[in-house]
């Protein structure tokens, strides 16, 4: 299963590419054909995810998720078709045309990987606290740990403190943040008022903020 959620805004030719250990065979399709695409392509993650391949992976389908970067104008009325980078977009499509093109003669043609189901990634909101960031899911640097920040929600605990966009989370609340997981639990085990020190590296620097965490969003409606 191909799916291609948020990919109208290819910025510096980067391109996530997750669900690439849901098959053994993923990496060896993909790489070669980012290269020729001239698509920085950040291969990572089992098949689950936010996104619609969640299920078929869970019932035993490989799959990819292609994805441009969150922005800021995500969810906003400020989302408009004049934003879309139409020429990169084709570039996609024309990567997950490639992939199928490519996919090996065997039968089946890919090998399936299971991992257990993860706990939700990112910002909770169902239970536990809020901290209000949207994690960057075409990081590139891979094997530095921390979580890079796409965009920091504006009125929420992140943003009071001074918490921005492309700061790299590494600890929070006394724990350090090495990826999402690391994230998610220290946010499922906070509460809502609790202070804590946030830990973010900045221009070749790092910064201590306090954050007041908000309540989760969902809980709060």
């Amino acid at each position: 299963m191909l799916n291609l959620d948020m990919v109208g805004r290819l910025r510096g030719n980067r391109l996530a590419v997750l669900g690439s250990e849901s098959a053994a065979e993923w990496p060896e399709v993909i790489a070669p054909l980012c290269a020729r695409l001239d698509l920085r392509c950040a291969l990572s993650g089992d098949g689950y995810g936010a996104s619609d391949q969640t299920p078929f992976y869970a019932a035993g389908i490989p799959v990819l998720h292609f994805f441009t970067g969150t922005h800021d104008d995500y969810h906003r009325p400020s989302d408009v078709a004049a934003t879309i980078n139409a020429a990169g977009g084709a570039r996609v499509a024309a990567l997950v045309a490639e992939t199928v093109l490519n996919l090996p003669g065997n039968d089946p043609a890919l090998t399936y990987r299971e991992v257990p189901a993860p706990l939700p990634a990112g910002d909770v909101r169902a239970s536990g606290a809020s901290l209000g960031t949207v994690p960057d899911f075409s990081d590139t640097e891979e094997g530095r740990p921390g979580v890079l920040l796409a965009a920091v929600r504006p009125g929420s605990a992140a943003a009071a403190a001074g918490i921005r966009k492309g700061d790299r989370l590494v600890r929070l609340a006394g724990r350090e943040i090495r990826d999402l997981n690391d994230l998610t639990y220290v946010l499922r085990s906070s509460r809502p008022g609790q202070q804590v020190v946030a830990v973010v590296e900045r221009d070749a620097g790092r910064l201590e903020l306090t954050v007041t965490f908000d309540e989760p969003r969902r809980a709060s409606r």
